[in-house]
Parts: structure tokens; sequence; C-alpha cells
């Protein structure tokens, strides 16, 4: 995959960079992180520049969550409605939903920008939900901001071993993702037996 994109990276540079973010937060599942962290691997070799990395990164993570919410505050509730009953989910998990990004919304936001099938889910479930747009674009913007810069510094500073600096990080997310699956078990358990107490 590595030498994949690197070859994209050698044809187009920034752009495809800024595609590749903006494709993932409007839910397409494209390995960005990995095409973010090759980027910066490649600048460390003088190919591209970092800072021309890093904008490109922030800019399209900031524009594909902003698409990513549009998706979901304009057509999101119309794909619930229809399907939703056969993913199990009705007015009361959507209710809950709300409640959920109207107290922790900013933190999921920032946070979802560093994992990457959280990056896919998290702006278009902002938009169901109704999350005040304000309160999404700053915290969309945020983690945009610093997740670029950190998985860029990441690769320019790892870009001599990267097949084993994306080993590391592919590792990491999983530990990660798994984390915040246990945490979301435990609540929806608890909240169950409040349900049936």
């Amino acid at each position: 995959m590595i030498h994949a994109l690197t070859e994209l990276l050698s044809r187009y540079g920034y752009v495809m960079v800024a595609l590749f973010m903006i494709s993932e937060g409007c839910g397409i599942p494209v390995p960005a992180e990995t095409m973010l962290v090759t980027a910066a691997a490649v600048a460390s070799r003088g190919t591209l520049s970092i800072w021309g990395v890093f904008v490109a990164a922030a800019l399209g993570g900031v524009v594909g969550g902003t698409g990513g919410y549009v998706i979901g505050a304009q057509g999101g509730m119309r794909l619930v409605r229809r399907y939703g009953a056969k993913m199990g989910i009705d007015e009361e998990k959507l209710a809950r939903s709300r409640r959920f990004f109207e107290r922790r919304g900013l933190w999921a936001a920032f946070l979802g920008r560093f994992l990457a099938f959280v990056r896919i889910v998290v702006p278009m479930l902002a938009g169901v939900s109704h999350m005040p747009f304000a309160r999404f674009s700053a915290a969309n913007a945020a983690g945009a901001v610093v997740s670029s810069a950190f998985y860029s510094a990441l690769g320019y500073y790892f870009g001599r071993d990267l097949p084993k600096l994306e080993h590391h990080l592919t590792r990491v997310t999983l530990v990660v993702a798994g984390l915040v699956a246990a945490w979301l078990i435990v609540r929806w358990v608890r909240g169950r037996r409040r349900q049936l107490a």
C-alpha cells in the first residue's frame, strides 16, 4: 500500500493528501492516516514540504469533517428512518445520541480526529444528532490541526523506517479503538441495567 500511495504523491502531491482527508471525513473509508504519514515521510526526504503536507492535511480534515456533518444533518435522518430498524436504531437511541453530543460532542469531535474509523463516523453522527454547527466546527478544526501536526511529525521524524511506523500506528489505533469500544459497551450495559431496574 505504501508504494501505491508514494506513487500518487509523486504525481499529485499535496492535492492527494487533502483529497484523502476530505474523502474520509465525508464517510468514504480511505487510508487517509497512512497517506498523511507517507506524505510526511516523503517530505523528510526533501521531495515535499512538511509544512505543505501539514496544511493540506489540516485543510482537508476541516473540509471533510464539515462535509460529513452536512451529510449527516441533511440526509442522515432519512437514512435512519428508512434503514434504522434493520440496524437496531430507533427514536430512543437517536435521543441518546443527541444527549451524548450535547454533553460530550466537543471531545468526541476533537478526539475522533485521531482514530481512523471514528473519523468517518463522528461527523455524520454529529450532524444526525443536530450538534450545534459552531461547536462542531470549532472542535473539528482544532482536532484536524492537532492530529495533522501529530501524524505529520511522526511521518517526518520516522520516515526512514515507514513500514515499521505504519505497523505500530495500526496497532496503537486498534488498541485505542478497542478501549473506546469497551467504554461504550460498559456505558450501554449500565444504561440497560438502569432501564431494567
